[in-house]
């Protein structure tokens, strides 16, 4: 497999965590790359990635990962600055008692009137083994996701270096938790929770006239073109912060993106 390198270099903004941000320089999706800073590898990208006979997306896939999709109001700075209009009416009735925000503004602070922060709603779920969407479908998650994380797995080894030791994560593999993203454009931000550097995402969608999204590294103005159901990204998402290129509406609303990661 032939890699290009590309050594990123960081660009003075004033683009703040939680605001939504497009480039156009966007890589060729035609090509591999291996990512740099100070040549040191933050990154690969595979363009023809989930190719393989053992990875089946089809009609069950997508209605299975359908399934798994709840609403999630605590994802912070991925769900943008709050927007009351954005929120369900069980939260809008709380803001006139949020005295504060957090930095960026994507997520409240807790005060004497109200005991919980709370985001933008997104169509997101976290999973882990022991929770108990993962419980309830565990033959499903094998069926439908287990060659995928076994596939990431080996190429994340080849990759980067992992613990000697670890905890086996899903599957026996190295991460413990992915997330199952629907509708969703991602708001400049980065994974500062997690506990190892390297997330590893794909982009899928059963539209045909979704050909590709463009996640973008904001610091360094760079957009990788994420080939529906098939590119693979592993990146330093803690230390980079990323975000979503603005996309059609119609072919937003048939997207799913997955996130691996440990925590």
């Amino acid at each position: 497999m032939l890699f290009h390198f590309i050594e990123l270099e960081y660009k003075e903004n004033d683009i703040k965590n939680a605001t939504y941000y497009n480039t156009n320089n966007i890589l060729d999706s035609s090509k591999n790359y291996i990512f740099e800073i100070d040549s040191i590898p933050v990154g690969i990208y595979i363009n023809d990635f989930l190719t393989d006979d053992k990875i089946i997306l089809d009609t069950d896939f997508f209605k299975f990962l359908k399934k798994q999709i709840q609403i999630s109001q605590n994802r912070g700075d991925i769900s943008g600055v709050i927007n009351i209009d954005k929120l369900q009416p069980c939260y809008k009735k709380y803001m006139e008692n949020v005295k504060e925000f957090n930095e960026s503004k994507s997520r409240t602070i807790k005060n004497k009137d109200i005991n919980y922060e709370f985001c933008n709603p997104i169509r997101s779920s976290i999973i882990t083994k022991d929770k108990s969407l993962y419980i309830k479908n565990e033959k499903e998650y094998e069926k439908h996701l287990k060659n995928i994380i076994k596939k990431i797995h080996k190429q994340l080894k080849s990759s980067f270096q992992l613990p000697k030791e670890y905890d086996k994560g899903l599957f026996d593999c190295f991460y413990s938790q992915m997330i199952i993203n629907h509708r969703l454009r991602s708001a400049v931000h980065k994974d500062v929770k997690n506990k190892f550097p390297y997330s590893s995402l794909i982009c899928l969608s059963n539209n045909k006239d979704l050909k590709e999204h463009v996640i973008s590294f904001v610091d360094y103005d760079i957009g990788i073109p994420m080939i529906n159901n098939k590119s693979l990204l592993i990146f330093d998402s803690v230390n980079i912060r990323h975000s979503n290129n603005e996309i059609d509406q119609n072919l937003l609303n048939d997207r799913f993106s997955i996130v691996f990661y440990r925590k």
